[in-house]
């Protein structure tokens, strides 16, 4: 029988085996944290436009006030003067502008809300899909497959070489 196999590594196989091991819990956690931010994005954008809804509204009653208080301040006073309506021509424009940019800005959330569902969709789900089948199928396997190498190893070097018989020595002849 020839000389044995020079195995030395069996630590650094095990070292691998626990970093494979650690990295698929990591990444598992990483794909859960993922989906879990995607998740809150949706919300997000759902929350934002329903806030943007209100704001919409609380503008709208600003402009209609602003215009009654500017028409209001418009009608002639006892001499038949027209007082300066300057302040409240500013007030209906500035609450003009606060309804257009609440109004702009439910468009972007609608944007988002329909845009961001076909984004993951396309560009998340199936490479989400895909490497949760790698960790949770393939990885497994293959560190399974590991294992069972480093046992064999294992017992590969518990195995004690034979000792060699010794030849007979040639005795004297009679």
């Amino acid at each position: 029988m020839g000389p044995g196999a020079d195995v030395q590594a069996i630590e650094a196989l095990e070292d691998w085996h626990n970093a494979l091991c650690l990295f698929r819990d990591e990444a598992l956690d990483a794909l859960s944290s993922i989906a879990l931010e995607v998740r809150r994005a949706f919300d997000w954008i759902e929350e934002e436009g329903k806030a943007w809804h209100r704001e919409a509204r609380e503008a709208e009653e600003d402009v209609v006030r602003a215009k009654a208080e500017l028409a209001h301040r418009k009608t002639r006073d006892f001499s038949g003067r027209i007082p300066d309506t300057s302040v409240q021509e500013e007030n209906l424009a500035r609450a003009k502008a606060r309804l257009l940019f609440a109004l702009e800005q439910i468009d972007v959330c609608r944007h988002w809300a329909t845009k961001l569902p076909k984004m993951v969709s396309e560009e998340y789900e199936g490479t989400a899909r895909r490497v949760g089948t790698f960790l949770e199928l393939d990885l497994p396997a293959a560190v399974a497959r590991l294992n069972s190498r480093i046992d064999a190893l294992h017992r590969y070097t518990d195995v004690k070489p034979a000792e060699p018989t010794p030849e007979p020595t040639p005795e004297a002849a009679p």
